[in-house]
């Protein structure tokens, strides 16, 4: 598993090196995207941190928190975390092996040439992880509004059933 904010780097410097913007939006979304069919083609989280449902689809709170206050403007930094040994923030980073290179690849060039909006109604489809956890909490309290994995896992290799037959 990865840290969200080495994924949405990646995701961040493959924008770049296309010469094309990338909003907050649009990179919650496709994290999101490459976090659930990582678990229905492995079974294995990409991601270490949970997606929660918020309105406009999921969202993962620590790459959220690095980036709220852009609104509809393009990313123009990397996300930051923590290093204890140098004793500042840095660009999180992490080494991933060709397998996952190409995944993430893959995910973000197709996913990415879709609009914030586009991208939220994907997340948004009757029955999917996000609405169910959404109508649930119109019912009873859910704890974060956490979207849980194995619910994202059994939708995404619904998806993925549906695609290959």
């Amino acid at each position: 598993m990865y840290d969200a904010r080495a994924i949405s780097n990646f995701f961040f410097h493959r924008a770049a090196e296309a010469g094309s913007g990338l909003t907050v939006m649009t990179l919650l979304k496709v994290l999101y995207f490459a976090h659930a069919w990582h678990l229905a083609k492995t079974g294995n989280p990409l991601i270490a941190q949970p997606f929660e449902a918020w309105q406009h689809g999921p969202v993962n709170r620590v790459v959220y928190e690095q980036y709220k206050g852009y609104g509809k403007r393009p990313l123009d930094k990397p996300a930051l975390s923590y290093d204890p040994v140098r004793l500042e923030f840095t660009e999180t980073q992490a080494a991933f092996d060709p397998a996952t290179t190409a995944f993430l690849s893959n995910i973000f060039d197709y996913y990415s040439r879709f609009d914030s909006f586009t991208l939220s109604d994907l997340t948004h489809e009757e029955g999917g992880p996000w609405h169910i956890i959404w109508k649930e909490s119109q019912n009873r309290a859910v704890p974060g509004m956490v979207i849980p994995n194995q619910l994202i896992e059994r939708w995404f290799q619904g998806q993925r059933s549906r695609l290959v037959s």
